[in-house]
């Protein structure tokens, strides 16, 4: 499986305290995994979300055999933001 980050992913993860990416990185590892472990996001197909703590969340999209990671932070903004991003990674690589 290939394992591709949106342009603005790694700007998430600065705003997240060390402990935080710790947790994420041990995440990532059970996403890479098996990336249909938790449930997926109401309205986008293909979309999956995992709680990194009780507030932080992680969205990321399956596509064939590539796994994009859309945005890491609040829950509230992950939400948010994850729409935006998709419909971006969408429209360039013509998904």
């Amino acid at each position: 499986m290939e394992i591709k980050f949106h342009d603005n992913f790694f700007r998430d993860l600065d705003k997240l305290s060390s402990k935080d990416i710790q947790i994420f990185e041990k995440k990532k590892t059970k996403i890479i995994k098996n990336p249909r472990r938790q449930k997926y996001l109401a309205g986008e197909r293909d979309c999956y979300r995992e709680p990194i703590t009780k507030n932080i969340r992680v969205v990321y999209f399956l596509h064939q055999d590539t796994l994009w990671f859309l945005t890491i932070g609040p829950h509230d903004k992950a939400y948010d933001k994850f729409k935006e991003r998709l419909h971006q990674i969408r429209k360039r690589y013509g998904i």
